[in-house]
């Protein structure tokens, strides 16, 4: 796996994450980063990337600027493997963290990552993505749990099966065969 993208193309990263983990494909991922730097913009943003499994889309962000990426997994071997990428590659912009991606402030705070201080307003994100299993139970309630802590302006994307539906309005949805993104805008 490669990033697709940025300062850091064509880079490998070694799959040693755990073996249940379903990255998304080179072709995804080039075509939703494409979306994103035509029409919403990566540079200086603060992203969430919650079920982070492999770390490419934190990597996919950090290459095309983002200003800081905040990365949860609830996977100890999933997070090991992103924290030997981001020293070895240098990234100090790319914060890790184990713990619920459904709790995502609760998990930041408690591992105590820089700007996340349990007496600090709660952040706003500039782009949450979110790369549930398929298989979790109301993925559609994500919206309700993560759409709050999005800036103004900010895109809040879901990647899901294509038989999966939300009944709030989304911005855009993009198809590819087996995986759909799902992208809803904050005004």
């Amino acid at each position: 796996m490669r990033v697709t993208g940025g300062s850091l193309k064509g880079r490998i990263i070694p799959p040693n994450f755990a073996h249940h983990v379903r990255p998304s494909t080179d072709r995804v991922r080039e075509s939703l980063f494409n979306t994103l730097d035509h029409q919403k913009g990566i540079a200086d943003s603060l992203v969430l990337d919650l079920f982070s499994g492999s770390g490419i889309i934190a990597l996919e962000f950090l290459t095309r600027d983002a200003q800081n990426v905040f990365s949860i997994d609830l996977d100890k071997k999933n997070i090991a493997h992103q924290k030997h990428i981001a020293k070895d590659w240098n990234l100090p912009q790319w914060h890790i963290a184990t713990g619920n991606a459904l709790t995502p402030i609760q998990t930041l705070t408690k591992n105590r990552l820089q700007g996340f201080e349990a007496d600090e307003p709660t952040p706003q994100f500039d782009i949450i993505f979110a790369d549930p299993p398929y298989a979790m139970p109301d993925i559609q309630g994500l919206y309700g749990l993560l759409y709050p802590l999005l800036a103004p302006n900010g895109w809040l994307i879901i990647e899901h099966k294509p038989q999966l539906v939300f009944a709030e309005q989304e911005f855009l949805k993009k198809e590819y065969g087996s995986t759909t993104m799902t992208i809803f805008a904050k005004p």
